[in-house]
């Protein structure tokens, strides 16, 4: 990956003292002084509502399922290896079985940027989730809580089964999700992101209240069960099977898909200038296999059906709109790209350090 970044040059002279080898570090800044954790449950209980919570790359485990109570912003080092590589992506990783980060509904407006969202274990079923709202039926409706460039291992579910319908307004965006979306009859909004549960696998379902939109996004998946969706300018890709299936009263336009129907058992949709039965080979510069890896390379393919196929007149799929994809899924606040530190001090006792630092535009 090679996301055009603008790119700040920094040389400072350290004292060799003052010098260390990274270790992972939490900075918690809002409310009263800074403060500086290794442990994520001791960051998050001690960060007050509205806090931020910078994060350094490294993993940071928690154990027993995380519960965010309170709105908070966690913003981390990034999620793409090659983008991260002098800091390491940041990594939130649950450590016991089907114990995911749970966001509660007095987590309203929390926010989350340049994060990997993992398991170390789960029990085999297709049903481990990385990211759940609520722990129960009676707190699972967060609102206006915003995912960016965030990446999702396992699946991410917007609310506990049989939940009444809600409008959360979730926002996800230029995310990578390699589970499967679950609405729960919650709803999102969906831009210029990957969902990639597999070719032959459901990617996105259970927004039964109409409250999903789909746009500029490539879907390695089928959409299922989202009743009033709108879903434009995507590209669906499924082997075999259904694009989406049982999207009753959907609107779907400008849509890519290589199956021969885009919407099958989906009474009252509205297709508009839909490209079905489109060869896979010829859409992408390079997907082989209909499962994300991060040698794909997802920008539509010279000659491809997708230039300037959206309804904006750019691109289908997630290098569309006037703000591309960021190849490299580095957040907005600037990062440390890389540092080059002298072998020796100087005769002073000072320590000549080279930083390059990195701001990724919208």
């Amino acid at each position: 990956m090679n996301p055009q970044l603008i790119l700040l040059s920094i040389t400072a002279s350290l004292f060799a003292s003052g010098v260390h080898a990274q270790l992972t570090r939490i900075v918690v800044q809002g409310t009263g002084a800074p403060q500086v954790f290794t442990d994520l449950d001791q960051a998050v209980a001690a960060a007050q509502p509205e806090d931020k919570l910078y994060f350094s790359g490294g993993t940071f485990p928690y154990t027993g399922g995380l519960v965010l109570d309170k709105p908070l912003h966690f913003i981390g080092a990034g999620i793409i290896p090659d983008s991260a590589q002098t800091t390491g992506v940041t990594t939130l990783n649950g450590v016991t079985v089907n114990e995911p980060l749970y966001i509660l509904t007095q987590a309203t407006g929390s926010t989350f940027t340049g994060i990997r969202f993992t398991r170390t274990q789960w029990d085999g079923s297709p049903n481990t989730t990385s990211v759940m709202f609520g722990n129960s039926i009676t707190n699972d409706a967060p609102t206006d809580v915003v995912f960016q460039r965030c990446w999702f291992q396992r699946h991410l579910v917007l609310g506990q089964p049989n939940s009444p319908a809600a409008n959360t307004n979730t926002t996800i965006d230029e995310c990578i999700l390699l589970g499967l979306l679950v609405g729960e009859n919650h709803t999102a909004t969906v831009t210029r992101s990957i969902v990639a549960h597999g070719s032959n696998q459901v990617a996105i379902a259970s927004f039964l209240a109409g409250g999903l939109t789909v746009e500029n996004c490539v879907v390695l998946g089928t959409i299922q069960n989202t009743y009033g969706a709108i879903i434009r300018n995507s590209v669906i890709r499924t082997n075999g099977g259904y694009s989406t299936y049982g999207c009753a009263n959907c609107v779907l336009e400008h849509n890519i898909t290589p199956n021969t129907t885009i919407a099958s058992s989906a009474p009252g949709a509205v297709l508009t200038n839909n490209l079905e039965s489109v060869d896979p080979a010829t859409i992408f510069i390079a997907e082989t296999n209909g499962f994300y890896e991060l040698t794909d390379d997802l920008r539509m393919a010279p000659g491809s059906p997708g230039l300037g196929f959206g309804t904006d007149s750019t691109d289908a799929g997630v290098y569309g709109t006037s703000s591309p994809y960021k190849a490299g899924g580095v957040p907005y606040n600037p990062h440390y790209r890389d540092a080059v530190i002298g072998p020796a001090t100087n005769p002073d006792g000072t320590l000549p350090v080279n930083i390059r630092v990195s701001a990724q535009s919208h």
